[in-house]
C-alpha cells in the first residue's frame, strides 16, 4: 500500500500484511513527522480471533530469554528503496564508527540493547543487513539464541540477510570461517577503521553472485 504525506508530500511504501484488516492508524512521516492517516477495510469482516504466540524452546531462545512486545508498525514507515540494518553492538561499538559505515551505505539503522529484542525485531522486519559482536551476548557462538534463530527460518527467507560477525578470533574476510558460521562475512575488531571498505566490497561481491542466481532461477522459472 502507498500513502502520501499530507504535509510534506513523501510517498511511503508500507507492507499490506502489516496493516489491520479494520479501523484507521495513525503514524508519524519519516520525513517531516508530521501524521498521516489511513486505513484499509474489507467488506463483512469476520471478527478477528486472538493466536497466542508462538512457544520458544530455551535450547533455541537461550535461557531466560525473554520477549519484550514490540510495536508491529515502528519500522514500517520507510521510504521506497530504503535498507534497513540491525546492529547487535555495545554502545561503545556502534559509536566507534560501525553505524556512521552502516548508515554511509545507505542503510536505515536500528541498535538493539539484547538478544530478546533483537529476535523480536527480526520477527516483525526483514533487515537487509544483520551485525552481531562477540560482545553482544557474552557466549560462544555456538551458543548464540541468534544463531539459532535465523538458522531455523526458511532459507529463502534466510539468504535475504547479510550476516556480519564481529570476533577476535577472526581473519578478517576468512570466508572458509563465516560459510562455517552460516555468516556472510566475518571480520576482526583491529580491522575496525577499514570497516567501511570491507563491508562496501563484501555487499558488492553478495549482490553481483545473488544478482545472477535470482535471474538463473527466473530462466528458470522458479524465481
Amino acid at each position: 500500500m502507498e500513502v502520501t504525506c499530507s504535509n510534506c508530500q513523501a510517498r511511503l511504501k508500507i507492507p499490506d500484511e502489516k496493516i489491520p484488516d479494520t479501523g484507521r492508524v495513525t503514524a508519524n512521516c519519516p520525513k517531516c513527522k508530521g501524521e498521516i492517516f489511513f486505513e484499509k477495510s474489507r467488506p463483512d469482516p469476520e471478527p478477528r480471533q486472538i493466536q497466542e504466540p508462538p512457544e520458544v524452546d530455551s535450547a533455541v531462545s537461550g535461557q531466560g530469554l525473554k520477549y519484550r512486545d514490540e510495536d508491529p508498525f515502528s519500522l514500517d514507515f520507510y521510504e521506497e528503496g530504503a535498507k534497513l540494518a540491525l546492529l547487535m553492538l555495545s554502545e561503545a561499538e556502534a559509536d566507534n564508527g560501525i553505524r556512521d559505515a552502516v548508515e554511509g551505505l545507505r542503510h536505515k539503522t536500528v541498535l538493539v540493547q539484547d538478544a530478546g529484542e533483537s529476535i523480536n525485531k527480526m520477527r516483525f522486519h526483514l533487515f537487509d543487513l544483520l551485525v552481531l559482536s562477540e560482545h553482544f551476548e557474552g557466549v560462544p557462538w555456538a551458543q548464540s539464541s541468534i544463531f539459532h534463530y535465523l538458522n531455523r527460518l526458511p532459507m529463502h527467507t534466510r539468504r535475504k540477510s547479510f550476516l556480519v560477525l564481529l570476533g577476535s578470533e577472526f581473519s578478517t574476510m576468512d570466508h572458509m570461517t563465516a560459510f562455517g558460521l552460516s555468516a556472510d562475512l566475518v571480520v576482526n575488531p583491529k580491522d575496525m577503521n577499514e570497516f567501511s571498505g570491507i563491508l562496501k566490497t563484501a555487499l558488492w561481491n553478495q549482490e553481483n553472485f545473488y544478482g545472477a542466481f535470482t535471474k538463473t532461477l527466473k530462466e528458470l522459472d522458479k524465481g
